[in-house]
């Protein structure tokens, strides 16, 4: 894990415990983790950042993670980003009606293993 050293993933996530443990296991695989903790600022920094990975979560405070995508599409950069959905509350018939991700980019919490996760990551960012 962590061929991709020096890649940024920016983590939208509105759980500091979440948001935390996951910079720490990028921070372990070898990654740049950035955090934003509502939608908005997490397009902001998308944009702004440009990374080479978005993990977004769909429950937000603000904006929920539909329009964060939405936002971050309309955008150059943003319409060819790698983005992970994150979500322990949408089924993937919802995700896929309100966003078009391969499947394999949609991981469940708490499903999915922090292997999984980190293999998915390194797929998408090479």
């Amino acid at each position: 894990m962590g061929k991709e050293k020096g890649k940024t993933i920016l983590i939208v996530e509105d759980s500091p415990y979440l948001a935390e443990s996951l910079v720490d296991m990028l921070n372990i695989s070898g990654y740049t983790a950035i955090v934003a903790p509502t939608g908005r600022e997490g397009v902001a920094m998308a944009i702004e950042q440009k990374p080479d990975l978005v993990l977004l979560d769909i429950r937000l405070p603000d904006i929920d993670g539909y329009e964060v995508y939405r936002r971050i599409r309309d955008d150059k950069w943003g319409a060819k980003a790698n983005i992970i959905v994150l979500t322990a509350s949408e089924s993937t018939d919802v995700i896929s009606k309100n966003i078009d991700l391969p499947a394999d980019h949609v991981l469940f919490k708490p499903e999915w293993s922090v292997k999984d996760l980190l293999e998915r990551i390194d797929q998408a960012v090479k």
